[in-house]
């Protein structure tokens, strides 16, 4: 199994339109391209760890909890765990892998973040 580079615990999660539009980015220019990257990184191309549970795991692992610890080593708050989604991102863009010399991943996620609190309220 390849390791994951990020997990991302979300509700349903924004449209292509409302991603870049919450991250300022005109449609339709080489930006758009470039994020619609991120987009399909995070969204698209990701696998949704909550599904794959419901789907196949359930019945070899007691819970939630139990299957992401011991399947992909990772431990959620229960606020992640109440996510619609948790979605598993194995592929990441340069312009937000850090390991490639990607800048921008912190300030994606932190405005995902608002998004989705504002979302929630």
């Amino acid at each position: 199994m390849k390791e994951a580079k990020l997990f991302l615990p979300f509700p349903t999660p924004p449209s292509l339109s409302e991603f870049l539009e919450i991250l300022s980015v005109k449609p339709g220019g080489l930006a758009a391209q470039l994020t619609k990257y991120v987009y399909d990184a995070f969204f698209v191309g990701s696998l949704d760890l909550k599904e794959e549970y419901r789907r196949y795991y359930c019945v070899e692992y007691p819970t939630l909890r139990y299957y992401l610890a011991m399947v992909h080593g990772e431990r959620f708050e229960e606020a992640d765990l109440d996510q619609t989604h948790i979605f598993r991102i194995t592929n990441l863009p340069q312009m937000v892998d850090d390991f490639q010399g990607g800048t921008y991943l912190d300030t994606v996620l932190e405005v995902l973040e608002k998004w989705r609190a504002g979302r929630e309220n």
